[in-house]
């Protein structure tokens, strides 16, 4: 009997890297890896579209498509996260110097469902009593799943938030990726959290939450015909991490001087790879996830693990 076929689109890592090169295959799976680091147009494609057997999506739109019925499921595999603290931009002479002080502001970000979004409205009313209905968002891409915003203020320009930024017209922007050089330059622009670094490791250091970006999910009935898929492509992807971790050690292979301390530090702080995969490791996180997502009006329930996760993987 011949290999699964399947198709995987996923961006390019440190810890996907193996998996992309073939160093690491999936067991009984003739794999077909798409690097795709245009996060937004795989998402698209997939949730639109559905046209990847398994994908690399947004956790945020992942659990609005998933309560709404489409035809996929998540493995426990979390290639993307990021502390958002640090993305986070303000304008200076707007009377912002403290989170509480974006009540009432205008606040931009390309899209209001993004994982970003999520984590940022989360920590915002969790950490320090900012409800998301009073900011004014601003935003400029439709919405991947359509949703009904309850009582919270959202303008679609047509216009990208961040020229609208540069131009004076929003008192702050959440940046998805990278806060550019630019950014840093400008007089007139400053982080929310210029200490980010302590802030955001006294958050995890509190919360135990460091937030997940992106899963991976595999389509339904590819499941329901190979029960066993979902464990073989864990299992490739938690060997392809491994190999990372390995490479990671040694300071020829990362271009930063002090990569050894970095590294000790984290692993310090994370108490392993900050990466693990798996629900249990995860936990704090997931549950703050789709608890934010339903009190933030995403989905209208708060989702439990077995409705998010494929069922052979729940204790993993």
């Amino acid at each position: 009997m011949g290999k699964c076929q399947v198709s995987l689109a996923v961006g390019e890592y440190d810890r996907t890297i193996a998996l992309i090169s073939g160093q690491v295959s999936p067991l009984g799976i003739d794999l077909t890896v798409l690097p795709m680091s245009d996060a937004w147009d795989r998402h698209q494609r997939m949730i639109r579209n559905e046209e990847f057997d398994v994908s690399e999506l947004s956790l945020s739109s992942y659990l609005m498509a998933k309560e709404r019925g489409q035809g996929f499921i998540a493995l426990p595999i979390f290639p993307y996260r990021m502390f958002r603290q640090q993305f986070m931009l303000i304008r200076k002479g707007r009377g912002i110097s403290t989170p509480q002080d974006l009540r009432g502001k205008r606040v931009g970000t390309p899209m209001y469902q993004t994982t970003t979004m999520l984590w940022v409205r989360g920590m915002l009313e969790h950490e320090y009593g900012v409800h998301p209905e009073e900011i004014q968002w601003v935003t400029e891409r439709e919405e991947l799943v359509p949703f009904v915003s309850k009582g919270v203020s959202m303008t679609v320009e047509s216009e990208p938030v961040e020229t609208l930024f540069a131009q004076g017209k929003l008192d702050a922007i959440v940046v998805i990726e990278e806060v550019e050089q630019h950014w840093l330059d400008d007089p007139e622009v400053e982080r929310l959290f210029p200490n980010f670094p302590e802030v955001e490791a006294d958050y995890y250091s509190r919360t135990r939450i460091y937030p997940i970006m992106h899963i991976v999910a595999v389509k339904s009935d590819l499941v329901s015909r190979y029960p066993w898929l979902p464990k073989s492509l864990y299992d490739a992807f938690t060997d392809s991490l491994a190999y990372s971790d390995e490479m990671e050690r040694y300071p020829r292979v990362v271009n930063l001087a002090w990569a050894n301390a970095y590294f000790e530090a984290e692993r310090r702080l994370f108490g392993g790879n900050p990466y693990a995969y798996g629900i249990s490791k995860n936990r704090p996180s997931l549950e703050a996830a789709v608890r934010y997502s339903f009190e933030q009006g995403l989905t209208s329930h708060q989702l439990k693990m077995e409705e998010v996760f494929v069922p052979s993987l729940l204790d993993s």
